[in-house]
């Protein structure tokens, strides 16, 4: 089994006093194709954007090869 590149547990988000994602969970393993499909308006881009810190989670964890990146901020990502 590979191991784990990105994992999101519980992962909420808020955006003003909009609740965005409720307790996402995701987990990717290195080497695999993953998809994130739905319709409009069911939070696909806050994902994301909340990976990337673009946004923050309000509570929930995001790990990068186990490294906690749930409060990192945008630019620190690069030095992943």
């Amino acid at each position: 089994m590979n191991p784990v590149l990105l994992q999101l547990q519980g992962v909420h988000t808020h955006i003003a006093a909009y609740h965005i994602l409720h307790g996402v969970d995701l987990t990717v393993r290195r080497g695999d194709v993953t998809l994130l499909l739905g319709r409009n308006g069911v939070g696909k881009t806050t994902t994301l954007r909340t990976i990337m810190g673009l946004w923050q989670a309000s509570s929930g964890r995001i790990t990068w090869e186990g490294v906690d990146i749930t409060h990192r901020a945008t630019p620190g990502m690069a030095d992943l």
